[in-house]
């Protein structure tokens, strides 16, 4: 998956609709972002990654980029 496909995917997950979401984006910055949220995000990740998180893991991620590195940026093209 593309950077730019998993940004979009984040944007829908969030229910984003007119805020711009870039690598750079803190996501606790965010109105949307709540433990929720966070639920919503790792069942995205494992249904497109086919990959397990926790919430707990969830602890140190601030920005998009941090997110995409805890998924592993070898899943990225």
């Amino acid at each position: 998956m593309k950077v730019s496909e998993f940004i979009e995917k984040l944007k829908e997950t969030l229910e984003l609709e007119d805020e711009e979401l870039n690598e750079d984006t803190n996501l606790k910055d965010l109105e949307e972002y709540d433990s929720l949220s966070v639920l919503s995000i790792i069942a995205m990740i494992d249904e497109n990654f086919g990959k397990q998180l926790s919430a707990q893991q969830f602890s140190d991620v601030t920005t998009v980029k941090s997110l995409i590195e805890k998924i592993g940026v070898e899943n990225f093209e």
